[in-house]
């Protein structure tokens, strides 16, 4: 089934993570060119700045590198090298905002710039600014590794904006302490909750509103400018239906329409129509497909609530969803649920 998801087999993501994993082997002197074995990468092509490798790739790599390291915290250790090397051009970006809000929009739009390998969502509050991750795709031996190098790198660049003293008010996470835990308070000095209801890194929504001294709006819109092209998709006829899903994927949440979607894709609710049109497609069929891959991959492979699920699929109410569910597939998500094989 994942073999069917283009987020996971096309070549779109950039390899500043993967990149600091070979940075990390070689500061302890070891050998990464096993870990890309059967990928049809080398280590050489990973340290090219235009590389793009897919989900698949890459997870297969991280997974080696935890298996070679496995009582080391590798995600620490790679989000918090210096942050304009693990953010690439959206360092520059972040950095060049007029202040930290402004920052804040910019790596929460463009976050996939930096070879992001997880889903992001903020909330901002009166007091508290909350970035929370979600999995593209569950994998219990990957999360821990996913959520350290993000809210490390979040950290770092933060710390590089405001100064080595700032922190985020506490991190919430849904994995087990592993065995490396104290690393944790070492380098987010912080509350950290493990087991929690999900992956949370909070800050002072007091800290939004600070100038940048790096700020450069002209430096700004020509890394915004860079962001974009990496990561917006060119449409054509005979590709505007990986367009929509690969969009539609990566903002269920949102539960984006048609026209979200053709502002994302710089052309009109009405061109968009027609180039589905032509293919024999509706935006609606689209969105509905997608919803039922999303849902039968959680349903099978994570150990999200029902209601949990609902909620990632961008339902408010999960009646909803249980009727969307049943009017995709025959069945309830829970028959689906039971009938899955073990693991």
């Amino acid at each position: 089934m994942l073999q069917d998801d283009p987020r996971f087999t096309e070549a779109v993501i950039p390899t500043f993570v993967i990149a600091g994993l070979v940075d990390h082997a070689y500061s302890r002197g070891l050998e990464p060119e096993a870990w890309f074995a059967g990928q049809g990468l080398a280590v050489a092509q990973i340290q090219q700045s235009e590389a793009l490798i897919s989900f698949r790739q890459a997870t297969t790599i991280i997974r080696r590198a935890l298996r070679t390291l496995p009582t080391e915290p590798l995600g620490l250790h790679v989000g918090s090298r210096e942050a304009l090397t693990s953010f690439g051009m959206l360092g520059f970006a972040i950095l060049s905002s007029q202040n930290v809000r402004e920052a804040f929009a910019t790596g929460l739009e463009f976050h996939l710039a930096s070879g992001s390998l997880v889903d992001v969502e903020a909330e901002i509050t009166a007091t508290e600014v909350t970035l929370q991750l979600h999995e593209r795709f569950p994998d219990t031996e990957l999360l821990p590794f996913l959520c350290e190098e993000v809210f490390a790198s979040s950290v770092a660049i933060m710390r590089m904006m405001l100064g080595n003293n700032t922190s985020p008010l506490r991190i919430e996470l849904s994995y087990p302490q592993p065995a490396y835990g104290a690393a944790y308070q070492r380098l987010f000095k912080c509350p950290v909750r493990f087991n929690s209801s999900a992956n949370r890194m909070v800050f002072s929504s007091a800290l939004m509103d600070f100038p940048l001294t790096t700020r450069s709006a002209a430096s700004h819109a020509a890394a915004l400018a860079a962001c974009r092209k990496l990561i917006t998709p060119s449409v054509t006829t005979q590709d505007v239906i990986n367009s929509v899903e690969n969009l539609l994927r990566n903002h269920l949440r949102q539960r984006p329409t048609m026209t979200d979607i053709a502002d994302w894709l710089n052309t009109t609710e009405r061109t968009l129509r027609r180039q589905l049109t032509d293919v024999g497609q509706s935006f609606s069929n689209i969105r509905d497909r997608v919803l039922e891959q999303q849902a039968r991959l959680l349903l099978s492979n994570s150990r999200l609530s029902i209601s949990n699920i609902a909620e990632e699929l961008g339902f408010s109410d999960p009646r909803d969803f249980r009727r969307a569910f049943r009017r995709w597939t025959g069945i309830s998500p829970s028959r689906l649920r039971q009938n899955a094989p073990n693991e």
